[in-house]
C-alpha cells in the first residue's frame, strides 16, 4: 500500500487498450475505467484546480511511425471519472505532449504536424497555434516563472525557445544537440533544461535561457539510453527513466546522482507520491508498477496492473459542497 494518499485520486492512461484508468490511490488497483476512447491515448496533464485532465489522443502507432495520427485531446471530468469532451485540434496532427503555461493556457504538441496547439481550459476549445521549424515536435517543458516553451524536435536533435505571446507565439532561438533527443524537463529551483540523449546514457544540461550547453551528466547502471525526465513537484529530486531499459535513476537539484533502481519492461513515465516520499514507475511491457522508495533508495515491489500502462498522476480530490436543511 502507498501511505499519506487521503484526500488524492489517481488515474493512469493505459496506451495499448485506449483506456483511462482510475486506480484506487493507495494499493494501485483499478476502480473505474473510461473505455469510449478514440486510439490511442498518449500522456496526461491535469491542471490544478480545476478538476480535470487532459488527455492526448496520439494515433494508432508511436513516435516517428504513425499512420493513423489522431487529432483529439480527450477532456475527462475528475469528480465523475467520465470523459466530458473531445477537443478537435484539426488540421493538426498526432497531439502528444501537453503542458500549462504561465498564462494559464494549455500547450500540446502535434507531431505531425510540427506545430504547437494553444487550448484555453475555460472554453476547452483551441485558441490558436505556434508552427515550429522542426521536423516533428515530440515534447515540450514549460519554463517556472518565464512567458517561455522549449520545445525537442528528436529527429533534428534539437531545442527551440518559445516565446509565449497571446494565444499564439513564435520561435525565438533554436539549437543543435549534441545527440538526437528523447525526454526533456525544466528545473523548478535551478536556470536549467535537462533533456536526455537519444543515443547514449546521458543527460544534457542546458541553460533555460540561451539554450546554452552547460554540462553532460552520465546515467550510472543505464545500459541503453534514456527516456523520460521528471522533476518532484519542489524541484528538489529529478527522476530519469530508461529507454528500453529497465532501470531508473535519481538526482538531487545539483545532478547529484543518488541512487538508480530495478523497474520492469519498458518503463515509459512515472509520477512522485503526494508526499514526495515514492516514485512510481509504470512499466507497459510488463504491465506492472515499481515503487520505489525514495529515502531507502531502492526499489519497494512491483504491483500488477494492466499491460499497457503509460502514465500516471495524483491529483487533490475536490470537497464535497454541503448545504444546510
Amino acid at each position: 500500500m502507498i501511505d499519506n494518499v487521503s484526500g488524492f485520486g489517481l488515474i493512469a492512461v493505459d496506451k495499448a487498450a485506449g483506456r483511462i484508468l482510475s486506480l484506487d490511490p493507495g494499493s494501485l488497483q483499478i476502480q473505474h475505467v473510461i473505455d469510449d476512447l478514440p486510439r490511442k491515448p498518449h500522456e496526461l496533464l491535469i491542471p490544478p484546480g480545476r478538476g480535470k485532465a487532459y488527455v492526448p489522443i496520439f494515433g494508432d502507432g508511436v513516435h516517428g511511425d504513425n499512420p493513423h495520427p489522431g487529432h483529439h485531446v480527450a477532456v475527462v471530468d475528475l469528480a465523475t471519472r467520465s470523459l466530458m469532451k473531445l477537443i478537435d485540434v484539426s488540421p493538426w496532427r498526432g497531439p502528444h505532449t501537453a503542458r500549462l503555461g504561465g498564462n494559464g493556457l494549455v500547450y500540446c504538441c502535434c507531431e505531425e504536424s510540427a506545430v504547437i496547439v494553444v487550448i484555453d481550459p475555460e472554453k476547452d476549445a483551441v485558441v490558436g497555434h505556434i508552427r515550429m521549424e522542426s521536423n516533428k515536435v515530440h515534447r515540450l517543458a514549460t519554463v517556472p516563472g518565464r512567458e517561455h516553451l522549449i520545445t525537442e524536435s528528436e529527429e533534428d536533435g534539437t531545442l527551440s525557445l518559445v516565446q509565449m505571446e497571446g494565444e499564439n507565439g513564435r520561435v525565438i532561438k533554436t539549437v543543435k544537440a549534441p545527440s538526437g533527443l528523447n525526454g526533456i524537463d525544466a528545473a523548478l529551483t535551478r536556470p536549467w533544461v535537462v533533456a536526455t540523449s537519444s543515443e547514449r546514457p546521458e543527460l544534457f544540461v542546458f541553460d533555460r535561457d540561451e539554450l546554452a550547453l552547460l554540462r553532460t551528466v552520465a546515467l550510472p547502471g543505464h545500459v541503453r539510453h534514456a527516456q523520460i525526465t521528471r522533476y518532484r513537484p519542489d524541484g528538489e529530486i529529478l527522476a530519469v527513466i530508461g529507454d528500453f531499459d529497465p532501470v531508473a535513476s535519481f538526482y538531487d537539484a545539483d545532478l547529484k546522482h543518488l541512487f538508480t533502481a530495478e523497474v520492469q519492461d519498458k518503463p515509459l513515465d512515472g509520477a512522485f507520491t503526494p508526499d514526495g516520499l515514492h516514485f512510481l514507475a509504470a512499466n507497459e511491457d510488463s504491465g506492472s508498477i515499481s515503487v520505489i522508495d525514495l529515502a531507502k533508495g531502492c526499489t519497494a515491489r512491483h504491483v500488477a496492473v494492466p499491460k499497457g500502462c503509460e502514465v500516471l498522476a495524483y491529483y487533490p480530490l475536490q470537497p464535497v459542497a454541503h448545504t444546510d436543511c
